[in-house]
């Protein structure tokens, strides 16, 4: 499936976004086989003490609560989000619900910078949305989330009918999903594959809407691929015989012309492809063979394939539907240019992320061992060298010449501090709390005392990984990809 983006971190992210199962899967492997990264090792192998009380974290929790009413929109929605996870747990599903709806509002007034990702925590609402209270609320979220936000809604939407087994609601779902490459393809593969035997009308309906979205316009006539080489029997001979021509000849240009590395996409797709074509076209399956060297060649002289452009093929909002918001103007947000030359983080060049990124490895190997030993004026020595390391990071996230443009949740600079200040915990929590007053960074801190709070109060919330793939994005630079140590949401209270 097509899909118009024009950076590949974009669409890693957004498939994780779409598919959190997979990230989960994701996850284990990104863990090495439990305890291959030096935080890991370090939450599992320091000493336990005993946790503060439930009523000073529920007072951390109120507190952050309404510290984020004056904090920067998306810190706002992330605080938020947290608090309402915590009101799940206390069986306040009301309160939980209400929240969660504030924390949404709250991310359309994030302003709109290049690459920020802010619907990475629109993502993540609407996700514990449907997890904690189900489908109504993120169909009434609907209205208010634009088009890549929908798309995402109405790929959870479908998959949860399917849990249920709710087959009208999911029929019906997919029939008003957006008809263009945001339609839910995975999902309705997934649901043709258990729809009842005997609901043949429902499965046409599905394979006729995947047949008019894929024409080429739309989404690539590929996206078809999986949904034929399965279920080709329930599509109109017609409809398989012209799009399986259609579908070699873009395997041809993806082989011709590969995005990232060689994908063997022509000679997949024919192996499974062609057969059946053979079976109902015989006559069309003899003419491609024959001109399949001549269609090579025509593949070359098209070119890269062409990414879809949106625009006149659109539909139109789904009915009761209205038009996505555009985001609130934000004023005076200052335009990012380009530094002069590569700065220094931690004696590190910043074109060179490995290098910073072994120092934060070390520094938390050394925690780890100091705190298996309970030698801990030296692990409080350790804590001081990782949150020096933080604050390095801290003044290049904030470089007003050229600031870090991923949402704050997400920097490497709060990541740290978040993770040192989880081990400093295993000192003391008193103590963990008196370092974390040391953050410069008012709203770094919030975060990091909504996280110890939680964690407090027991919470260890399911993995969402890719949510934090990206860690720093200055201007046009490259993402830079941490897997040294565990980002925020794997390293947040895994097996503390």
């Amino acid at each position: 499936m097509t899909k118009p983006h024009d950076n590949t971190a974009i669409l890693l992210l957004m498939l994780c976004a779409l598919w959190p199962d997979s990230a989960r899967g994701a996850a284990a492997f990104v863990a090495g086989a439990s305890g291959q990264t030096p935080s890991t090792r370090a939450v599992r192998a320091a000493a336990s003490v005993a946790d503060p009380s439930e009523a000073q974290a529920r007072q951390m929790l109120a507190a952050a609560q309404e510290e984020a009413k004056s904090a920067s929109a998306v810190v706002r929605a992330k605080v938020w989000l947290e608090v309402a996870k915590q009101l799940l747990r206390d069986g306040k599903k009301t309160e939980e619900r209400s929240l969660l709806g504030d924390a949404y509002l709250a991310t359309l007034e994030i302003p709109p910078v290049h690459n920020n990702f802010y619907w990475l925590v629109q993502a993540e609402i609407l996700r514990t949305m449907m997890k904690d209270l189900g489908p109504a609320p993120v169909e009434e979220t609907l209205p208010q989330m634009d088009a890549n936000m929908r798309g995402i809604a109405y790929d959870l939407l479908v998959t949860r009918y399917i849990d249920d087994q709710n087959w009208d609601r999911a029929v019906e779902t997919l029939k008003n999903a957006p008809q263009n490459q945001w339609f839910p393809f995975a999902p309705a593969l997934r649901l043709l594959g258990k729809l009842p035997p005997q609901r043949v009308a429902d499965r046409r309906v599905i394979v006729g809407l995947e047949y008019y979205i894929c024409d080429g316009k739309r989404v690539a006539i590929s996206g078809l691929t999986l949904t034929i080489e399965q279920f080709w029997r329930d599509f109109a001979r017609e409809q398989v015989v012209d799009a399986i021509p259609k579908i070699l000849k873009e395997a041809m240009r993806a082989d011709m012309f590969p995005v990232l590395r060689p994908v063997k996409a022509y000679e997949n797709s024919k192996s499974k492809l062609l057969p059946i074509l053979k079976e109902l076209d015989p006559a069309k399956a003899q003419e491609w063979e024959r001109g399949e060297k001549q269609a090579w060649e025509d593949a070359r002289k098209a070119g890269m394939l062409m990414i879809i452009d949106r625009g006149e093929y659109d539909d139109p909002p789904a009915q009761n539907v209205p038009a996505s918001p555009a985001h609130v103007p934000v004023k005076n947000v200052p335009t990012a240019q380009a530094s002069s030359k590569p700065r220094v983080v931690n004696g590190c060049m910043e074109d060179e992320p490995w290098c910073d990124e072994n120092r934060i490895s070390h520094a938390l190997e050394a925690l780890e061992g100091h705190l298996k030993r309970g030698e801990l004026e030296l692990a409080k020595q350790s804590v001081s060298r990782g949150y020096r390391l933080a604050l390095g990071e801290w003044k290049l996230d904030t470089d007003p010449a050229d600031p870090n443009q991923v949402h704050k949740p997400a920097w490497r600079s709060t990541e740290n501090w978040e993770a040192f200040t989880v081990l400093a915990t295993k000192i003391s929590p008193q103590y963990a709390l008196e370092r974390a007053k040391q953050i410069p960074d008012p709203e770094i801190r919030l975060l990091t005392r909504v996280m110890l709070a939680r964690m407090w109060l027991g919470e260890k919330p399911e993995f969402t990984p890719c949510q934090e793939l990206v860690s720093d994005y200055h201007r046009d630079g490259d993402c830079v990809h941490y897997s040294m140590y565990m980002p925020r949401e794997l390293f947040q209270w895994v097996n503390y």
